[in-house]
């Protein structure tokens, strides 16, 4: 597959390469998904997960890239609640490879199902800021009526527990 890789810290993103990776196997309660799109942010080559794994162990070259929408397309052992075939969005793992590339081992469980009405770039952009702008613009406009109930309950069914809060 391909993916965006990068080798060394200290060349921020002008290190970033297009390679061949070999695809992620799926662990235990993992989902490998599809990915039609992806979130980074530049920060995220200075973080310690993105250069070593859980024990410290170096990683490079790793995968950047944490926010994703796609399709699951293989399911690990032990793996409920979502489907091959299914639209889904959510966050890979900080201290695994990420987004940046064709396919992402995810925790099942840090995914949620994507609405067939939602792009799959907006699907991308939710997990992190998502709730958050939802919040400000709960406030920052009044709704019709119905609207604020809608909203909670699409947040809900994409796997959001935040709700807006003020009116």
């Amino acid at each position: 597959m391909k993916a965006i890789t990068v080798t060394d810290e200290a060349a921020g993103t002008a290190g970033m390469k297009l390679a061949d990776r070999p695809e992620p196997q799926p662990a235990i309660n993992d989902v490998i998904v599809e990915v039609h799109a992806a979130g980074f942010v530049n920060t995220e080559l200075t973080w310690p997960s993105t250069w070593t794994d859980r024990l410290g162990r170096p990683r490079a070259p790793s995968i950047p890239g944490h926010e994703l929408a796609g399709v699951v397309t293989a399911l690990g052992y032990g793996t409920t609640g979502l489907a091959i075939g299914q639209r889904v969005f959510g966050l890979t793992d900080w201290y695994r490879d990420g987004s940046l590339a064709d396919y992402a081992a995810v925790e099942a469980r840090n995914l949620a199902p994507l609405p067939g009405d939602v792009d799959f770039t907006v699907g991308a952009s939710l997990p992190i800021s998502g709730p958050d702008r939802l919040a400000g613009a709960a406030r920052a406009r009044p709704h019709p009526a119905g609207a604020e109930r809608d909203r909670a309950r699409r947040c809900r069914s994409g796997g959001l527990d935040r709700r807006p809060t003020g009116t």
